[in-house]
């Protein structure tokens, strides 16, 4: 458990955020693929990246790799093993074992794996008997994990004859496609993307070294927290406008939410204005992982709020939207979701809890109904070292912040 608290209300200083988790996966898999060693500067510390990062470094020693809670470091970690010769099990906790990964299977058995489920049909665990992936057009759903298509993707080059891969409906989370896409690039490979069609050749990954910036997700808790402030101006270093990360839009979306950005050469600096808007209505299907800090922020302003394109919520580590809505009535706040999509009524007063906030094994929840405490006098959450999943230092890093004073 932990308790936090902002005696003033105040949040001030500079924050140096975790490296991005998404990049560090992606460039985890490029490395691990390419024939020639680079250095990867400024890894993610996220518990995600730290678990891929071993069993990349250790599949072919063992038959069992455990991928934990960790969604994008298995289905990464699939796509690899099924261009990799040998017979591997590849299992998770029990929320993993409920998150599907069918669609991505179906892929790499038309491509050629064996894989077979060892419990239930389109969940983990699984065993992977690889074979030589061989090209074949390919037909995936847009709405499913973006995850699912990135994991395609990096391993594409390697294929025989390549990858064409047709998107059926509608993308989610786009942004999270065009980064694989665009780390690809810099390590050399040439893809064409055109409508819904995105071809890769057979081709070899080219080596550099490389810094990764720091992670966008993590600094919208940092927009929420200055939100709800009383006071306050946070810098984040390491943070640029042209980011490869679709979550930089959190500057322009909070620009509505009274928090206006300057972006320096090597940071971005924070800073409350009085321009906040009465009601917000978003579709945030490409930025799923920004949906829950803007959730309390618009609670926290007295927001009316309708955000929509929320399908992939419910498969996370938690059904975050179910989860999210649960906890907030805690603090008297009543909102009425559906399968993508939450509503919150306007000028709702925020109350002290009296109980605990349950995260659910769920990084963003915790993080999410944090900055709630500056309009509450504490908050009690029932898992401390929940955010070790992201952002390991989260508590550490507010801790200091909220008893900064200007």
């Amino acid at each position: 458990m932990i308790k936090i608290s902002s005696k003033n209300k105040t949040i001030y200083g500079s924050i140096d955020l975790e490296s991005s988790k998404s990049i560090s996966n992606r460039l985890l898999i490029i490395k691990a693929l390419c024939k020639t060693k680079f250095r990867i500067q400024k890894l993610s510390n996220a518990k995600d990246t730290k678990i891929l990062n071993e069993l990349l470094n250790s599949f072919n020693k063992r038959i069992d790799l455990n991928c934990e809670d960790a969604g994008t470091t298995l289905r990464f970690l699939i796509a690899f093993l099924a261009t990799k010769d040998g017979i591997w099990k590849v299992s998770g906790s029990k929320r993993m074992h409920e998150r599907p990964v069918k669609p991505l299977i179906d892929c790499l058995k038309d491509l050629g794996a064996e894989i077979k489920y060892l419990e239930k049909e389109g969940f983990p665990p699984i065993e992977i008997k690889s074979k030589k992936l061989k090209s074949k057009k390919l037909s995936l759903s847009g709405d499913i994990s973006s995850q699912f298509i990135s994991a395609l993707l990096l391993v594409s080059p390697t294929i025989e004859n390549g990858l064409t891969l047709e998107i059926t409906s509608k993308v989610l989370s786009k942004p999270y496609i065009a980064m694989t896409l665009g780390l690809m690039s810099e390590f050399g490979i040439e893809y064409s993307w055109e409508n819904n069609v995105i071809k890769v050749e057979q081709q070899n990954y080219l080596a550099k070294n490389i810094e990764v910036e720091n992670d966008w997700s993590a600094a919208s808790f940092w927009y929420s927290f200055l939100a709800l402030s009383k006071s306050g101006e946070v810098k984040i270093p390491n943070l640029y406008a042209d980011s490869l990360q679709g979550d930089s839009v959190l500057s322009s979306i909070y620009l509505k939410l009274g928090i206006k950005t300057e972006f320096n050469e090597d940071s971005i600096v924070l800073y409350k204005t009085k321009n906040i808007a009465k009601e917000i209505e978003l579709d945030l299907s490409n930025h799923p992982d920004l949906a829950l800090p803007m959730i309390v922020t618009c609670c926290g302003l007295g927001i009316k709020a309708h955000l929509m394109g929320l399908e992939s919520l419910k498969v996370k580590e938690s059904n975050r939207l179910e989860c999210i809505k649960k906890e907030l009535e805690k603090f008297n706040v009543i909102s009425s979701i559906s399968d993508s999509s939450i509503k919150i009524k306007e000028n709702q007063k925020i109350v002290q809890p009296t109980s605990i906030i349950e995260s659910y094994n769920d990084h963003r929840i915790a993080m999410s109904i944090a900055p709630l405490c500056m309009k509450v006098d504490s908050i009690k959450f029932d898992n401390k070292e929940v955010v070790n999943k992201s952002y390991p230092k989260f508590w550490e890093d507010f801790d200091r912040a909220s008893k900064n004073n200007n």
